[in-house]
């Protein structure tokens, strides 16, 4: 169940900032140390200055990251940077971009999803402490959801799109492209009787997270700490900003996320040991790596190290049963289920602490490539994308999938709105 209420967005004022396409930012855990530089370049009011500010070596508990988000935020909303939307509302947001040759739209909006018994979103990933710590720090901090939370639901009908698409017919407030030349269109919708619709349309619908695990758990865990302590701004929180689109395979997009292994001891045993599992076929090229991965039935994961590009599939299968018994058996219909489980724990035997600190993740293969060849790390692993339908099947089973195992694309850009509470 999906209870949607609309909130008076904190929006970047367009009347006092010259190239407002300049202030929007990825989501923070897709920037890199070289992203986070040049978006502090490109403006200076980007909102990567309040999602994933710069740390320094004189940092303290009074003078940090998440103090200086604080501290900016207040002062941008203080200046006219930042201003309130009047009347509560949502947001009709779309993406046009491209995959593969092919032109795609996501149609979505944003809104709040409250906290309420029965209301709640499927999660199909597991998360990580040290994330949640990070999101919560901040969180405490800004009191503000400064990106939303990326979900999908079921409308077979398309109802609440049929009832939103209209609006799409005036001039959006935002129309830019960004660095990966999607293109952003934004709308405002505050006719309470449009609200109530929707509101009304997307009550029974179930709900999975596509994107944002970690800072809907944390949000999730301050809303309940607030209401422990009985604390006043439990009624402001008691929802977190979300964008919602519809379950669609022709308009979603998930890519695979490619792992970087490093500090590997005692490597030849363990690529030996490897052999006992998997087939290794040598590869020529990306191109044919990627050919058989498409033709594969079952598991098909590519391997670069020490300059050879290899593709590892499944040899014996009595011992990938006594490996996943404990599994969900959803499990060994993914790449990146097998490759957490037989790979990074059986052989590689890292625990949750070790592949926290070992593992990488990257989306980008030709960094992944030069990460092996620079020494950065000592192997790359690279999955097939996990299927639209294997996301829904497992969240409906209330399993999930280790962390980073879906990159849908594209993401939500970051400073469109805010909920301040």
């Amino acid at each position: 169940m999906a209870k949607i209420v609309p909130f008076c967005g904190l929006r970047y004022n367009e009347k006092v900032l010259d190239n407002i396409n300049a202030v929007f930012a990825p989501p923070y855990d897709v920037i890199s140390e070289a992203e986070q530089k040049r978006l502090y370049a490109q403006h200076p009011y980007n909102v990567v200055r309040l999602i994933l500010g710069k740390t320094f070596k004189d940092d303290n508990s009074q003078n940090n990251r998440y103090t200086r988000a604080e501290c900016l935020l207040n002062e941008w909303t203080r200046k006219g940077i930042f201003v309130f939307d009047k009347l509560p509302s949502i947001y009709i947001y779309t993406q046009d971009y491209v995959i593969n040759g092919i032109n795609k739209t996501m149609f979505g909006f944003i809104a709040g999803m409250q906290f309420e018994k029965g209301c709640g979103c499927l999660p199909h990933e597991h998360t990580l402490s040290k994330p949640k710590q990070d999101r919560m720090e901040l969180l405490k901090r800004v009191q503000a959801n400064l990106s939303p939370i990326y979900s999908f639901y079921l409308d077979q009908n398309n109802s609440v799109e049929d009832v939103l698409k209209p609006f799409m017919q005036e001039s959006p407030l935002l129309d830019f492209l960004d660095a990966d030349n999607v293109r952003h269109k934004f709308w405002q919708i505050s006719d309470q009787q449009v609200i109530d619709q929707v509101r009304d349309l997307m009550l029974p619908m179930q709900l999975f997270i596509a994107d944002g695990h970690h800072r809907y758990e944390v949000m999730r865990t301050y809303y309940e700490q607030m209401c422990e302590q009985n604390k006043d701004i439990r009624n402001k929180c008691n929802y977190v900003m979300m964008y919602f689109t519809s379950f669609n395979k022709n308009k979603l997009t998930v890519l695979p996320t490619h792992r970087l292994l490093k500090d590997v001891a005692d490597i030849c045993a363990k690529l030996k040991e490897l052999e006992k599992y998997f087939y290794c076929r040598d590869v020529n090229n990306l191109e044919e790596l990627t050919n058989l991965q498409s033709q594969a039935k079952g598991f098909a994961v590519g391997m670069y190290y020490n300059g050879c590009l290899s593709l590892l599939q499944i040899k014996n299968n009595k011992l990938l049963d006594n490996l996943m018994r404990d599994c969900p058996v959803e499990w060994r219909e993914l790449d990146v289920a097998m490759l957490n489980k037989i790979v990074f724990e059986h052989i590689f035997n890292l625990n949750e602490e070790q592949k926290e600190q070992k593992i990488s993740y990257t989306r980008d293969i030709n960094f992944a490539f030069s990460a092996v060849d620079r020494n950065d790390c000592m192997l790359a692993f690279f999955p097939n994308p996990t299927k639209l339908e294997q996301v829904k099947k497992i969240a409906q089973a209330h399993n999930k999938m280790p962390q980073k195992s879906t990159y849908f694309y594209p993401k939500p850009i970051t400073g469109l709105v805010i909920n301040k509470f």
